[in-house]
């Protein structure tokens, strides 16, 4: 599953992330993962819409492989959200800009 709250541990962990989509709004949290943050690798479906153990295969020699063009652009990615997500004040700084964003709508 890739849901939100599996996107923020996935991302947290010292893992590579290998995302396997089954519904639609996994569709779109994998999409931000693996083509916008590039911080996993998607498993390719085939024409008829199954993942085939090669296709499986692939996807996790392609993150693992330390050779791997794509295996270093991803776990370097990784790194660089972890520590982003991993600060002490990024969730707090979210909820204070909110409050003083609605402070300053009253004023």
């Amino acid at each position: 599953m890739v849901g939100p709250g599996s996107m923020w541990e996935s991302s947290m962990s010292d893992c590579q992330i290998v995302l396997v989509p089954q519904i639609i709004d996994q569709v779109l949290n994998i999409r931000q993962l693996a083509e916008e943050l590039e911080v996993a690798v998607k498993v390719k479906r085939e024409e008829n819409g199954w993942f085939t153990k090669e296709s499986l295969s692939n996807a996790i020699k392609s993150v693992m492989d330390s050779d791997s063009e794509m295996g270093v652009k991803v776990k370097k990615n990784h790194a660089k959200w972890k520590e982003i997500l991993g600060k002490t004040d990024f969730m707090s700084g979210y909820v204070d800009r909110f409050v003083q964003n609605l402070h300053d709508l009253v004023k």
